[in-house]
């Protein structure tokens, strides 16, 4: 199932490559929206929530984006986003470091607008894919933790996610419009086989994303 989310990410912007200028350019647009994270389900240990581990974290990423009618939009995207560990949690080789949860996004998703021309319209959101995310050293490196019942292995995996989302976006300029929008995301995080424990469960984020969406074309 991981490898066909990739192939699909992978390919529908070649897919919509071949379409005809003069039918699809002014359908692509694109998104880069900085966003902020926070945990707010899921367990790290049994004793222990992952949000009293990490503080609230940061995140960018593009999406691409293809319009179906004035009302729907199909997207691809990718998102970085990392929550810096709270001192006490860190492991002990870790404890010089500047040690994160580190996650990445790999999605597709629908967007669907409640209205269509106007110069301010709410949507909805609903998409999925996959999550590669680690505990490590720091944001960019740093080595990555052990496992928490098994040291042979990594404190990594990749996961399955779906989110929600719901928005607003507002047109201020020819090519270009500002949205906002608040998204749940569900991690299919938990891994007995991997980690040697159960304790580590199943995720809750939720994110705040303000950026700028460009429209090509007409």
């Amino acid at each position: 199932m991981h490898k066909r989310l990739i192939s699909l990410v992978v390919l529908i912007p070649v897919i919509f490559s071949g379409l005809s200028a003069s039918d699809s350019d002014h359908r692509f647009s694109i998104s880069l929206a900085p966003m902020g994270i926070l945990s707010i389900g899921g367990n790290y240990t049994d004793q222990k929530k992952l949000r009293e581990v990490v503080n609230v974290g940061l995140g960018l990423g593009p999406s691409l984006r293809y319009k179906i009618n004035e009302n729907v939009y199909i997207g691809a995207g990718y998102a970085f986003n990392w929550m810096a560990v709270k001192e006490g949690y860190e492991p002990f080789v870790f404890k010089e470091k500047s040690p994160a949860f580190v996650m990445q996004s790999l999605t597709l998703s629908g967007t669907f607008y409640l209205m269509s021309g106007y110069s301010i319209e709410p949507y909805l959101s609903l998409g999925a894919g996959l999550y590669p995310w680690k505990f490590s050293g720091s944001a960019l490196g740093g080595g990555t933790w052990s496992a928490p019942g098994n040291p042979e292995e990594s404190f990594s995996d990749t996961s399955i996610g779906l989110n929600i989302g719901l928005g607003i976006e507002m047109f201020a300029w020819k090519h270009f419009s500002i949205m906002g929008e608040v998204k749940y995301l569900y991690l299919f995080a938990k891994n007995e086989g991997k980690f040697a424990t159960d304790d580590f469960t199943e995720q809750d984020f939720i994110g705040i994303n303000i950026g700028i969406i460009y429209y090509f074309g007409k």
